[in-house]
């Protein structure tokens, strides 16, 4: 029992160290709530999911999303779902000599990027085509 704590405690230790505490506090998803102005708007995730907004989604921090979002009357937008940085990769200093695999196991799993908890789209209504009341003039 005793030998056990003394390789599995340190092997423990290393493999947590290892595993980029950005990827242990947060996962590799994030919940994304999606507000559009005017609401109830049909939005389109990555051509694949389907919500109504405001909608809440999880998104992949592996990887930018993007969603097209329609609303008869209203111009459709394509938008863009880009990731930054997390702030929970300046944790891997802890691991200090091992910081390079701590951060490159945070970037492979997804935990070293983050995005904003809300995005917010105001839709432009759709220009009428104006027609005009008289004819148009013959030469």
């Amino acid at each position: 029992m005793r030998s056990m704590f003394r390789f599995g405690l340190p092997i423990l230790s290393l493999w947590t160290l290892l595993s980029g505490c950005a990827s242990l506090m947060h996962g590799d998803h994030q919940s994304v709530t999606l507000y559009t102005d005017p609401p109830e708007a049909d939005i389109l995730l990555d051509e694949r999911v389907h919500v109504t907004a405001p909608g809440k989604v999880s998104l992949n921090r592996k990887e930018d999303h993007t969603a097209r979002i329609e609303k008869a009357g209203y111009e459709p937008v394509t938008v863009r779902i880009e990731r930054g940085m997390s702030n929970w990769v300046y944790a891997d200093g802890i691991c200090l000599i091992f910081i390079y695999w701590c951060v490159k196991s945070d970037r492979q799993d997804g935990g070293f990027w983050t995005f904003d908890d809300e995005v917010h789209v105001r839709l432009a209504q759709q220009r009428s085509v104006s027609q005009s009341s008289s004819p148009p003039a013959e030469q």
